[in-house]
């Protein structure tokens, strides 16, 4: 019951399992290895087992990878990999470090949130000053909720409450349960699982932090996106809107044909089915493609992150550097 970020806080050993990608219509341009991560809850899931790139005339592999996102990066950048999924924030990081890659689409919204325990008596998120909240810390979805609480709220948990570190999502779900923590920072699944079985309740979602923090009503910040490896993209143009496509096809059996998705990421995934019943009620929205509301709307994430510390490089200043350097527009 965990997620990516949590893949990237255990430093999980990667195993990629490669799987066929079965019958496909067209094999005519090319081939094209696509990697994600098991547990990236961000549909890619199903554009593999429905394999909608070999729908698209491509001969695609699909691994899929049980571990931490680093070694999937390092994958793309040693061009094991010609595409992966991967959290937005990472992805900057990679980029800002030298990695040749490019984004070329957008899969998921953020997933975070803060859930306090139940009778903790916490109804607001200034209420979390002085509390005692579980936190592994380091991940992005942390930095990212504490980046927006000192934007929104002018309050910086890790100076104003009791910061308990946790090695994993599993260890955050028995402090609240023993009642030795008041609220956890997590995503979902553990989230959504930890408020289905009755322990806690949503405090503060992580979109809702955002609009406060930005005054955004519209548009969804990001959690994960697509990267292409930039050798491949150059080579391969047809890739970037094929993959947003795929994506897009995804999306829609994800929103009309639930039950399909579910089955899809039951199989990749191993969650249990309830677990995965309410994360897939619950998940802030499923994206695909690149369009202008949201390139502005990563520009800004993009702003906040490099305001905070957690991006370093002047490119992150320069938004048009950013449209031409950082993403592919098919």
């Amino acid at each position: 019951m965990k997620r990516r970020e949590f893949l990237e806080a255990t430093g999980t050993a990667a195993a990629v399992l490669v799987a066929p990608a079965g019958a496909r219509a067209q094999t005519g341009k090319g081939k094209v290895r696509l990697a994600y991560l098991q547990l990236g809850w961000a549909a890619t899931e199903i554009i593999h087992k429905e394999d909608l790139l070999g729908k698209r005339g491509w001969q695609a592999e699909y691994s899929v990878i049980a571990g931490a996102p680093g070694p999937l990066l390092n994958q793309l950048a040693s061009k094991n990999v010609d595409a992966i999924d991967m959290s937005f924030a990472l992805a900057a990081k990679a980029f800002e470090d030298g990695v040749p890659l490019k984004v070329t689409g957008v899969a998921t919204a953020v997933l975070g949130a803060i859930v306090a325990r139940k009778d903790a008596g916490l109804t607001k998120v200034e209420d979390l000053k002085g509390r005692k909240i579980a936190a592994i810390v380091g991940t992005s979805t942390f930095f990212d909720i504490n980046a927006l609480l000192r934007k929104g709220y002018g309050f910086d948990i890790q100076k104003q409450a009791q910061i308990v570190t946790a090695t994993a999502p599993p260890d955050m779900v028995t402090l609240l349960a023993k009642k030795d923590v008041d609220a956890i920072i997590a995503w979902q699944p553990i989230t959504d699982s930890v408020v289905h079985r009755g322990d806690g309740v949503y405090l503060a979602k992580q979109i809702d932090l955002w609009r406060k923090a930005t005054g955004r009503a519209s548009g969804f910040p990001v959690h994960v996106c697509y990267l292409v490896h930039k050798e491949f993209l150059e080579k391969h143009a047809p890739i970037a809107r094929d993959l947003n496509d795929a994506q897009r096809d995804a999306v829609d059996i994800w929103y009309n044909k639930p039950a399909r998705a579910k089955e899809i990421v039951a199989e990749v995934t191993k969650l249990p089915k309830d677990v995965i019943d309410v994360a897939h009620k619950e998940t802030v929205r499923m994206l695909h493609g690149l369009p202008d509301e949201q390139v502005d709307t990563l520009i800004a994430q993009l702003k906040i992150n490099k305001e905070f510390g957690f991006l370093k490089s002047d490119v992150w200043d320069n938004p048009e550097r950013i449209r031409k350097e950082f993403f592919h527009r098919a």
